[in-house]
């Protein structure tokens, strides 16, 4: 959905991060094969073997984390040019719709989709979009290399995924909830307040300002 409203003008910028952040997740679960070897010289008879692997396991280590910079920095970049972007077509958009549109409950939508809104489902391609991939991909990649080393290890973690994906999407199911009931009261909220700058002006004029609405006419 999110691709689809961005448009191909960012959506080719989005999908680039996307496979950059999952080669990131990739060579992270890829980097723990390693320490099979470094273990089994280590706690083997002669550690001094272990040397060279963990040359390589730290050459891994440090190619996940130039990855890492690469791909959030990516994001982060990706999310700001799109904010910007989406702010001129919402604009572009709101200026094509009729002014009978704009009753009550829609003026505070767009008030919490133009502020609070925007910048959240921008802030998903900087902050959220490479810890999500991560969580999915590198166990997969971890499973992948259980099952090279001890099929029955890797058969075992297959097992569990099916637990894990059960209470990932009951944890989901149950955020989406109480992100629909805060995004609703949000609209109600920031509808009532416009409501009250619109009748500022008469509530001053009869000089009703102080019966409750100290506060919010300090505000």
């Amino acid at each position: 959905m999110l691709l689809r409203v961005l448009g191909d003008e960012y959506a080719r910028a989005m999908r680039r991060t996307v496979i950059l952040m999952t080669i990131t997740a990739v060579v992270e679960g890829l980097s723990y094969a390693l320490l099979v070897p470094v273990l089994r010289a280590l706690l083997g008879s002669t550690p001094a073997n272990a040397v060279p692997w963990l040359v390589a396991f730290g050459s891994a280590v440090a190619l996940y984390a130039v990855l890492r910079y690469i791909s959030d920095l990516s994001g982060m970049r990706v999310g700001t040019t799109m904010l910007r972007g989406m702010y001129h077509r919402l604009g572009q958009h709101l200026a094509r719709l009729p002014l009978g549109w704009y009753n009550a409950a829609r003026i505070g939508e767009v008030s919490v989709l133009a502020g609070r809104g925007l910048l959240q489902a921008m802030g998903v391609a900087a902050h959220l979009l490479a810890p999500f991939i991560s969580a999915l991909v590198t166990p997969l990649t971890i499973v992948a290399v259980m099952t090279a080393f001890n099929w029955r290890m890797g058969l075992a973690a297959l097992l569990a995924a099916p637990v894990v994906a059960a209470i990932q999407v009951w944890t989901a199911r149950a955020t989406a909830a109480a992100d629909a009931e805060r995004h609703e009261r949000d609209q109600e909220a920031s509808g009532r307040v416009i409501e009250f700058l619109q009748a500022q002006p008469v509530l001053r004029a009869g000089g009703r300002t102080g019966e409750r609405f100290q506060l919010l006419d300090d505000s």
